[in-house]
């Protein structure tokens, strides 16, 4: 399981595969307001540019999990850049219908809404993988 070839080659070279900045996710990540600490799913996590700066900004910790083996690779090695491999982990997996072995506090999936067949079930499909209060 795979990115087809011609997707994977025209965002081979991009750090954020979503219509966000790096700027917005830092803003994003801070208006959270929560703690160091805070476990993160992440799906279709993409090069794992949020996880990755979140991590080193905000003390998250947490798991990307991405059907693109170039991604995925992208994203453990941004993750070594920056220092926070220790804390994030990047999964080659399809992240539709993915839930977490464990719960965790925060659940995110941004710009790939299809992982859920649009925003409601990729919001219910998020909340699968959230503790009670997350």
């Amino acid at each position: 399981m795979d990115l087809p070839r011609i997707f994977t080659i025209r965002e081979s070279t991009h750090r954020i595969h979503n219509p966000l900045t790096a700027q917005k996710l830092a803003a994003l990540g801070e208006s959270l307001h929560l703690a160091p600490g805070t476990r993160v799913l992440d799906l279709a996590s993409g090069s794992g540019e949020m996880l990755c700066t979140w991590a080193r900004d905000l003390g998250f910790t947490g798991t990307g999990v991405d059907i693109s083996t170039v991604f995925t690779e992208q994203a453990q090695a941004r993750a070594t850049e920056l220092g926070v491999a220790d804390r994030v982990l990047f999964v080659h997996g399809d992240a539709a219908g993915h839930v977490a072995d464990q719960p965790v506090d925060l659940a995110a999936c941004v710009g790939a809404t299809w992982i859920g067949n649009g925003v409601a079930g990729t919001a219910e499909l998020l909340e699968r993988s959230l503790r009670p209060g997350g």
